[in-house]
């Protein structure tokens, strides 16, 4: 019996350490085609802050985050992100669904104070008319440290007093609630202000599921003729309602979007990349891939 349960044992190891090994690579690879596939939409695509005068945004030179979401299915996708002088003001997220094979998608969310569009040659595919972002400022918070390793740790601990959830409607129409999770370093740090910028500092965090990102968050130091001070942001990258607490107390939700491929008026949207994108308007297809 001994010699059974061992031989057994034995059988079990070399099995799990098979499947691991025949996994891992797979991963990498589709992991490696999404990553193809990001840096050429990324660089096809060009969004621009429609204020007082137009301004083409700047393209992050790297993905901010590389991510994959197991609890939805075998998918992958990789993050960027737009600024404005430094500051972030359009984030997409490109990814694309291997199982089930509901090929790629585009998913953009405005960071604005303004409205903005977006534009794959040609094509005017995405026109935010209402600010995607509105900062508040943070009560009974430390004022802003004097140095950028104090503001950076500052960041940090205010960060992790946010607690984001998320209700699920895939398999239960009443909604299951999970808690996201926040990775604690933030995906972005704003570089030195320049001269008239109007904040000190300031960092994107994000709530994710798995690694996915589901909620971006905005920490920003600024100064006034009062003193200085924090302020926050929030925006949804889901479709699924959601809820943000500060200390316990709410300060933010999201409510489900159910046709979420029409929206391109909007600060949050989806599109499906299995057809071609077109200018705003024109709706798409239902696709059941979109989050």
């Amino acid at each position: 019996m001994a010699a059974q349960r061992i031989l057994l044992l034995l059988i079990l190891v070399l099995t799990v350490g098979s499947t691991g090994r025949c996994d891992e690579p797979k991963d990498d690879s589709m992991q490696a085609e999404v990553a193809t596939m990001a840096k050429r939409l990324s660089a096809e695509c060009e969004f621009t802050s429609v204020g007082t005068a137009s301004l083409k945004l700047e393209i992050h030179p790297v993905p901010l985050l590389r991510w994959s979401n197991p609890t939805v299915g075998h998918v992958f996708g990789e993050v960027y992100l737009w600024t404005d002088n430094g500051r972030p003001a359009v984030v997409a997220s490109m990814y694309r669904w291997f199982s089930p094979k509901w090929g790629d998608s585009l998913e953009v969310c405005s960071l604005c104070e303004s409205p903005v569009t977006g534009r794959k040659g040609a094509v005017e595919f995405w026109t935010a008319k209402d600010p995607g972002l509105s900062l508040t400022t943070l009560q009974d918070v430390d004022p802003p440290a004097r140095l950028p390793a104090g503001r950076l740790a500052q960041m940090r601990r205010m960060a992790a007093d946010f607690t984001a959830n998320l209700v699920d409607t895939r398999s239960d129409v009443a909604g299951v609630r999970r808690q996201l999770r926040l990775l604690n370093q933030p995906i972005y740090r704003y570089p030195t202000p320049p001269k008239k910028a109007t904040y000190r500092d300031g960092a994107l965090f994000t709530f994710v599921e798995g690694t996915d990102p589901e909620v971006f968050l905005i920490l920003e130091a600024f100064q006034s003729d009062e003193g200085g001070g924090w302020r926050f942001g929030l925006v949804r990258m889901n479709r699924d309602a959601l809820r943000v607490t500060f200390r316990n107390n709410a300060v933010w939700s999201a409510p489900f979007i159910e046709d979420v491929l029409n929206r391109p008026r909007e600060p949050y949207a989806v599109f499906s990349l299995e057809q071609p994108l077109k200018d705003v308007g024109t709706p798409q297809s239902p696709k059941k891939g979109s989050e």
